[in-house]
């Protein structure tokens, strides 16, 4: 997946990460319908923090950032900031009922990035998990997002998909229209028998009897 970078100024020296302590991943949202990076950036700011608190940050279009990266982020309470990984979505799934589908996408790649890059991590959960808040958000579709990502995660020739084609793959995949095989691969490039395509067609028959 392709992770742009976001240059910020920040209010002093980030602090490296130990990834090996590393284990979770919080998901948040911004209580805020429009706020982009540079705006929550000054707001962190203002906080006296030195500056946008997320590791990462997933816009609206599906455009994954990262910020703090694999330095100590401020999404939490410390001491958890040395063990968890924060992703900042654009947003506030407290009023919005519905998630862009791109952002949804980008959501799940990230955290199949992040779980591929760091092996140690073993959860991933909203905000709430660790602290007492409506975050990420009563309709951000967290439940979702952690299965896919859990599935995709499990196909171990993803990185051989290519870009143009990872949304209708993660569309499938999610529906349970295409699985991969009993090796866990996907194999984008290898051609499919007459029996394979009736099987795919299958359950498209029966997901439309629904």
């Amino acid at each position: 997946m392709k992770i742009l970078k976001k240059d910020f100024k920040w209010a002093g020296p980030l602090t490296p990460l130990d990834i090996s302590k590393v284990t979770a991943v919080s998901v948040h949202h911004m209580e805020h319908v429009s706020a982009g990076m540079d705006e929550i950036h000054q707001w962190h700011l203002d906080r006296g923090w030195k500056g946008f608190a997320y590791n990462y940050w997933v816009d609206y279009h599906g455009n994954v950032w990262e910020c703090r990266g694999l330095n100590k982020g401020a999404g939490l309470y410390d001491p958890l900031n040395e063990s968890v990984i924060s992703i900042g979505f654009q947003g506030d799934y407290d009023i919005t009922k519905t998630m862009p589908e791109k952002q949804f996408y980008a959501g799940c790649e990230l955290i199949r990035h992040l779980r591929t890059i760091i092996p140690s991590i073993n959860e991933v959960a909203g905000h709430q998990k660790w602290q007492s808040t409506s975050c990420p958000g009563k309709y951000f579709p967290i439940k979702e997002m952690i299965e896919l990502a859990e599935k995709i995660t499990n196909i171990k020739d993803y990185d051989e998909i290519s870009e143009w084609a990872k949304e209708s793959v993660l569309n499938v995949v999610q529906a349970g229209i295409m699985i991969g095989d009993d090796e866990g691969r996907f194999r984008p490039t290898t051609p499919m028998t007459r029996q394979e395509v009736a099987v795919v067609a299958d359950r498209l028959i029966k997901m439309l009897k629904q």
